[in-house]
């Protein structure tokens, strides 16, 4: 551009009255290179007019593109799931194919306790080992079924996964490819790119993570609460005396992670839109010897995207032992309860032994199910 030209960055001071700085000398030309795609607004100036005078506000990030990410803590939005089903609408049949073979597998995991308590009560205690084999190789059949099932259960969710994620990717280059140009003078290229690229596989962990292993989990703790009912009422209320204190610390989770994610992709869109800015501009900041502040200011959102993570690990640091310690709790409630009944003949050594292998696969799933919330709320 012709630095004679009034609206030249180097004569903006005569058109407005103060006097640029490296910086917005830098930002214009920068603007200028990327085709208006960095995200970032013009010098805007109030005041009398005068150099150095009134309130400056330089190269605000657009209000559009900042508050869209920066939405944090949002609630599970039923109506915006309805919208991402309808992508799996046309895989139907592969839906119900794997959320069939799920319930097959859930329903052979809980078979495996209760064979333990048969060949712990009818075989070995009475010393009838034929009978003991039949157990064992019918516990062995279901183990191998299972792992079938499992491989066939995975393999479909992974392919569910990448099929409606390639339908995704298609629908959202071509709805970029009809936007005005405005919409790309307000939204930066590597925000852009964020959304294409990290949000679409956040789609896809709900679909192969999410969506289908959630029934997965809730066929898993019903069939080990209707088999622990069966076997023995008072021992199972004993092993649900203690899910009031999940359920609270699953709700504080849910809440925290809720808002570390939301930050995370918050700050990696930014990063994005600055690394995809300073790059394509790479010689217009040398030009400028700017390299130094620019990798301050990307060593500061380094910074904020890298604490965001490490709240993260911090959450899931203290609520997967929570879990634990809750669970090792059910358990010492039951041995104590059930080493009472046993001496009083109220129940069997191969019932306190089933009890047990409930116990450690019930809260399982449940504290499952509070990660998988958080795929689908990042989703």
């Amino acid at each position: 551009m012709p630095p004679w030209l009034p609206f030249h960055p180097l004569n903006f001071h005569k058109a407005f009255g103060f006097s640029p700085s490296d910086d917005d000398i830098c930002f214009s030309f920068l603007a200028i290179k990327n085709g208006k795609q960095s995200g970032f607004e013009p010098m805007s100036t109030t005041g009398t007019g005068k150099s150095g005078q009134g309130k400056t506000d330089n190269h605000r990030p657009k209000r559009a593109a900042v508050e869209e990410d920066r939405v944090v803590g949002k609630v599970y939005d039923h109506r915006l799931m309805r919208r991402l089903l309808r992508y799996g609408r046309p895989y139907w049949y592969l839906i119900l194919l794997a959320v069939g073979m799920i319930i097959l597998a859930a329903g052979m995991e809980t078979v495996g306790p209760y064979l333990i308590k048969v060949a712990v009560d009818a075989h070995i205690v009475t010393g009838d080992y034929a009978g003991l084999l039949e157990i064992v190789a019918l516990y062995v059949g279901i183990l191998g079924a299972n792992f079938l099932i499992k491989y066939i259960q995975i393999w479909l969710t992974q392919y569910l996964g990448q099929r409606i994620i390639f339908d995704l990717r298609e629908e959202i280059f071509g709805h970029l490819q009809r936007l005005h140009q405005q919409f790309f003078d307000k939204n930066p290229v590597g925000r852009l790119m964020t959304r294409v690229t990290s949000d679409v596989e956040a789609l896809n962990q709900m679909f192969t993570q999410g969506l289908v292993m959630i029934f997965g989990d809730i066929f898993l703790i019903l069939g080990i609460v209707v088999m622990m009912v069966s076997i023995h009422l008072e021992l199972a209320l004993w092993t649900f005396s203690v899910i009031p204190l999940l359920f609270v610390a699953s709700f504080v989770f849910r809440k925290k992670v809720r808002a570390a994610y939301s930050q995370i992709r918050y700050y990696l869109a930014r990063i994005n839109a600055y690394l995809q800015e300073r790059i394509s501009g790479m010689s217009i900041v040398q030009l400028f010897n700017r390299e130094e502040r620019d990798l301050d200011r990307f060593r500061k959102l380094n910074w904020d995207y890298t604490h965001a993570n490490i709240k993260t690990i911090f959450y899931y640091a203290i609520f997967y032992p929570v879990v634990e310690l809750i669970s090792a709790a059910a358990l010492a409630i039951i041995i104590f309860r059930g080493g009472w009944l046993i001496e009083s003949g109220g129940v069997t050594l191969g019932v306190l032994i089933a009890f047990i292998q409930y116990a450690k696969m019930f809260f399982r799933p449940i504290s499952d199910l509070s990660d998988k919330y958080n795929i689908l709320q990042s989703a």
